[in-house]
């Protein structure tokens, strides 16, 4: 691998489940590039989901915040799943968008 720059996110639980959401189990495969180690490290982070079914444990998890570190080509992937995956199926943006996803800071 190059000197590929990162990009610290903040971002809750809640929205990685959603990144994840869109960027896998929408995306069938329409997009490439979503099966990096940054993507890794969402799903570890899922994986930590307390088995415990009371409402407040599971409150706590999803609103936890977390600081990753993906890379700049990770984060136009995420960027590009987010937008293209909904226009491709007629959706309108998820929330999580708008929200707080960094509009990308990649120059071409």
């Amino acid at each position: 691998m190059g000197n590929t720059n990162t990009v610290k996110i903040d971002i809750t639980m809640y929205g990685i489940a959603e990144v994840l959401y869109w960027c896998h189990d929408r995306n069938k495969g329409r997009i490439e590039g979503v099966d990096t180690p940054g993507f890794e490290k969402m799903k570890a982070c899922l994986a930590e989901k307390p088995k415990s079914g009371d409402y407040f444990t599971l409150d706590q998890f999803w609103k936890k915040n977390v600081a990753l570190e993906l890379t700049e080509d990770e984060v136009a992937t995420i960027d590009r799943c987010l937008y293209d995956i909904p226009n491709f199926d007629n959706e309108p943006l998820p929330q999580i968008r708008h929200k707080f996803w960094p509009k990308s800071a990649v120059a071409h």
